[in-house]
């Protein structure tokens, strides 16, 4: 079984009271893991080196991206 997520009842606030207890939960663990990529883009910077050697932005800018795309969707779609 998971653990529920420290912003849970961030979210839990902000959403409808009929939103299921595992909708809530996927978009705390999203806002969580887009905080998690920005900080590591913060310490690490935009841009990092490959395999190869080569500069190449930092993967966890689409890692952020997505998770903060997914969350503003599904708080859209479950708001107030």
């Amino acid at each position: 079984m998971m653990t529920q997520s420290d912003m849970f009842d961030f979210v839990a606030q902000q959403v409808s009271a009929r939103t299921p207890v595992a909708t809530i939960e996927l978009i705390a663990r999203q806002l969580e893991r887009a905080e998690n990529a920005s900080q590591r883009i913060e310490r690490e910077g935009e841009v990092v080196r490959d395999i190869k050697g080569a500069v190449v932005p930092h993967p966890a800018i689409l890692i952020e991206q997505n998770a903060t795309k997914m969350a503003t969707d599904l708080l859209s779609k479950h708001k107030k």
